[in-house]
This record gives structure tokens, C-alpha cells and sequence, in this order.
């Protein structure tokens, strides 16, 4: 069995990009190797820094927050879903795309069944880095529709590799932080009828078409936690 790592590596960067004036993600020292011969950290973070697990209580406040969901969700049968011809700064992934990569895997034999776990893959992290802004201003999106028709499948969750919010036309945001303020429809289209959501994946192109995946949180009573994502390839 091969394993492959579907997680960013998380460093020291003060700024966010949805809320310039809160921190990102940021070490600070308790002790050092200099002085104490080991060392130990303090964090400040965000919960949505690099990848991580979003709950359905991050947008409805009556749904399980991701210590509530069963530690078995978070492990099962995943396919790809290979939106790369759509991997360009600012591309709007619309239901013709999503059918379109459908119809791909149809022909491989793959259905998207009921249950399973969706990885949307544009490979929009070979292009941009997550510390710099333009990774969300300029990233590849999904429009409330296209959400929609993914939700149709009634996938049990469903991973990205690229942020997925609707930007453009009547969203077409000129800061990443504005987004906050925005109608957020993909979140609210998906978020309800889905046990949890994958944000800030990598590595989808290392991936068959079907696999098994692994996502385990930290277990915080929060809306979303990291995740440390790994796919499982016989």
C-alpha cells in the first residue's frame, strides 16, 4: 500500500488573508534549545489555517461541530474528481464542468455513488501558494449550481484543493476578506447536506481515480480543526 500526504505544511505567517488583522498561524516560544536544551510552542492560530476539517456548525449553529462527528466518518471511499482543466486563476466552475468530469470517470467504469467522499482537484496549488493572498483572491470557484449539483450526489463529505466560495460575476470580490461579508453559497449550499467538508488540500494529482482516504481532525469542540489527510493506494 502506498500512502499519499494531502496536507500543507503549516508555517509562521502573521497575516490572513480573510482577516488582515488577525494572525494566521504563529509560533511562539515558550522555551528555547539555547537556553533550556529543548523547545516548546505556544500557537495562535486560526482553525481554518492550512488544511482542515469544517463541521456543518461553522455556517448553521444548530449542526455538529467536529468533536460531535463520529470518528468514523472520517475515513472511507473517495474518488477524484478531475476539475484540472479548470485549474486557472479566477475560473468559474460551473455544472457543465462538473458533468464534463462525470462523464471521464464514467468512462474508467466510476459512478459517483451515495456516500462516498468527493476530492475536487483543479491543482491550483502548483500555482499559488497558500501564503500568498492571490490564493484566494484569484482561485478557481465553485458557483452555488455547481455546488448544488455535487450535493446531489450525496456524497458524504467533499475535499478541495482550492478555495472554493463563489467569486465573479455578482460575487466578484476585490479582497479575499470581502468574502466574509458576501452571500458565502457555496458554504450554505453544501455545508448542511454533508458530514464535514475538506478545505486546503494538496497532492490530488498524485491520486487514482478511486482510493481510500484518511482525515482525522483535532478533536475541538469548534466549527473546524486541522487535519493531518493522507490518501491510501493498494
Amino acid at each position: 500500500m502506498r500512502i499519499v500526504d494531502l496536507s500543507m505544511t503549516v508555517s509562521d505567517w502573521d497575516q490572513n488573508s480573510f482577516a488582515p488583522e488577525e494572525t494566521y498561524f504563529k509560533l511562539r516560544p515558550i522555551v528555547n534549545w539555547e537556553e533550556h536544551g529543548f523547545v516548546s510552542n505556544m500557537v495562535e492560530m486560526t482553525v481554518h489555517a492550512g488544511t482542515h476539517i469544517d463541521s456543518p456548525h461553522h455556517f448553521f449553529r444548530d449542526m455538529p461541530s467536529v468533536d460531535q462527528i463520529s470518528v468514523n466518518d472520517f475515513m472511507g471511499d473517495a474518488v477524484v474528481i478531475d476539475l484540472s482543466f479548470k485549474g486557472y486563476a479566477n475560473a468559474r466552475i460551473s455544472v457543465e464542468d462538473v458533468e464534463k468530469a462525470e462523464a471521464v470517470l464514467a468512462k474508467d467504469g466510476i459512478t459517483l455513488e451515495s456516500g462516498l467522499i468527493h476530492l475536487l482537484r483543479t491543482d491550483w496549488p502548483s500555482k499559488k501558494s497558500p501564503l500568498d493572498p492571490t490564493w484566494w483572491n484569484e482561485s478557481p470557484c465553485l458557483t452555488k449550481e455547481s455546488a448544488e449539483w455535487i450535493i446531489s450526489k450525496k456524497p458524504r463529505a467533499v475535499g478541495f484543493d482550492f478555495a472554493q466560495e463563489e467569486k465573479g460575476g455578482e460575487h466578484n470580490y476585490e479582497k479575499a476578506e470581502e468574502i466574509l461579508s458576501g452571500a458565502m453559497r457555496v458554504h450554505k449550499a453544501m455545508l448542511p447536506n454533508l458530514t464535514f467538508q475538506i478545505e486546503n488540500l494538496v497532492n490530488l494529482d498524485q491520486l487514482p481515480s478511486k482510493l481510500k482516504i484518511i482525515a482525522l481532525p483535532a478533536k475541538w469542540r469548534s466549527e473546524s480543526a486541522p487535519a493531518r489527510v493522507i490518501g491510501l493506494i493498494e
